[in-house]
């Protein structure tokens, strides 16, 4: 989980030479979105600059990149696995026996019985011991594995009640008081939405080891690797983060080692997305998605990257205000949906966008009209406008990057989800899910 001052946690030739420090906002955010857009490798005379990570095979022999086996189709199921069960026969009971139950619901003639068998079946491991002693004693390293765990019985109880047609009372009944109990003081202890997140999804799962799935076979290993996917590119942005912070608020630092760290880990991301684009099966996807979409009788958007606090970091730190003056939308939903985001992370957001406020949870007047300025503070443009223009063509490009990863995850987003027609977990029916694909882009051109 990231935290700030890490405490816990191709371009185009610019049009003018001078300095960012001496060009206006406007002509500045011009010279940006000019290196950023597809047309400027078009206008440019200059032979190209490679500024995305160059994979080659012989790097990869060398040092396979650790995505480099996702969505490989080699395995029908998840061997090695090294187990991590913070809650004993609770977390036996997911890891082992919950894709099979759920594979016989799906299988069954009458799933309604099936599903509050289910129910009563995890209501009698619940009963066997303090569950709810045993959650708040557990250290930090194992409580995250623990609430994951948790949040997935509950999921679970919810789409299985939902597929087999009970209404919102049986429903409630299948979850049980118990469940419902410890899953909240889940919540308490780790402020978070109550159903299942992103952070529980991805962040706490351990994917690597022993992961918590929904699907067996080849779905299954799918699902893992669509999961562990995602947790990768997390990985790659906390140390884009990593770096930014450096360079945003330490005085005495190379800026151009910062950028370049910035941009091999955005290049890392993409590298990892480009496996999601190409490889992942849309059958597969297809079955395992059905168990992380909204939950069907909470008011409630599921677990979805869009819920990425830290790919909202950066894009903050490297072109918040930017993004503030194209597309102030995207702040404006940040706000609105927060509940959903990892907590941690979003709040010290936040706090960068509000430095005047510690605790971070007042919406800025900034963004509302109220006549403030948008907090530069919050992002890497005084820093490197003090180092001059070569340092201003590196952020450039890890801007461009950012637009990059950006606009695969929207091609990948319509690949798997909107042209087949399956509803988005991440988005109100009243949203356009076109514009929040494409909130952090700089330009609106495809």
């Amino acid at each position: 989980m990231m935290m700030a001052q890490a405490r816990d946690l191709d371009t185009g030739v610019c049009p003018d030479r001078r300095s960012p420090a001496r060009l206006s906002f406007a002509l500045y955010c011009n010279v940006l979105l000019s290196i950023c857009s597809p047309e400027a490798d078009q206008m440019n005379t200059n032979p190209p600059v490679q500024l995305t990570a160059n994979f080659s095979i012989s790097t990869r022999e060398q040092s396979p990149h650790p995505a480099q086996g996702l969505f490989s189709h080699n395995s029908v199921g998840i061997a090695g696995r090294q187990r991590k069960r913070p809650l004993g026969l609770l977390s036996d009971f997911v890891t082992d026996e919950l894709p099979h139950r759920v594979e016989e619901i799906r299988c069954s003639e009458q799933p309604n019985e099936e599903v509050q068998l289910l129910g009563r079946s995890i209501n009698a491991i619940l009963s066997k011991a303090d569950y709810d002693a045993q959650l708040l004693s557990l250290p930090q390293s194992d409580f995250g594995i623990a609430k994951t765990d948790i949040h997935y019985i509950v999921n679970c109880l919810y789409q299985t009640s939902a597929f087999a047609g009970l209404n919102p009372m049986d429903a409630e009944r299948t979850v049980g008081d118990s469940l419902n109990r410890l899953a909240r003081l889940s919540c308490q202890r780790q402020p978070s939405i109550d159903v299942l997140s992103y952070e529980d999804v991805i962040l706490t799962n351990p994917l690597q080891s022993d992961p918590r799935l929904y699907c067996l076979g080849a779905a299954g290993v799918e699902e893992r690797d669509f999961c562990l996917g995602h947790q990768l590119i997390e990985g790659d942005l906390q140390s884009a983060m990593d770096a930014l912070l450096e360079l945003r608020d330490t005085i005495d630092v190379d800026p151009r080692q910062c950028l370049t760290r910035c941009l091999k880990h955005l290049d890392s991301a993409i590298y990892v997305l480009t496996r999601f684009h190409e490889r992942m099966s849309a059958d597969l996807f297809r079955q395992f998605r059905a168990h992380y979409v909204k939950n069907p009788y909470k008011n409630r958007l599921g677990p979805s990257g869009r819920f990425s606090a830290r790919m909202v970091a950066v894009s903050v730190l490297l072109m918040g205000e930017e993004l503030f003056h194209q597309s102030p939308q995207f702040y404006r939903d940040i706000y609105r949906l927060s509940d959903h985001y990892p907590q941690a992370c979003i709040r010290e957001v936040f706090r960068w966008l509000v430095p005047d406020n510690g605790s971070g949870e007042l919406a800025p007047t900034w963004l509302e009209g109220g006549g403030a300025a948008f907090p530069r503070s919050a992002t890497v443009s005084s820093a490197v406008e003090r180092h001059g223009y070569e340092i201003g063509k590196l952020r450039a490009s890890c801007v461009r990057a950012l637009d990059q990863f950006t606009r695969m995850h929207r091609n990948t987003a319509l690949k798997y989800t909107i042209e087949p027609g399956h509803s988005v977990s991440g988005a109100e029916a009243e949203e356009c899910v076109e514009a929040i694909l494409c909130q952090r882009l700089l330009t609106a051109r495809y």
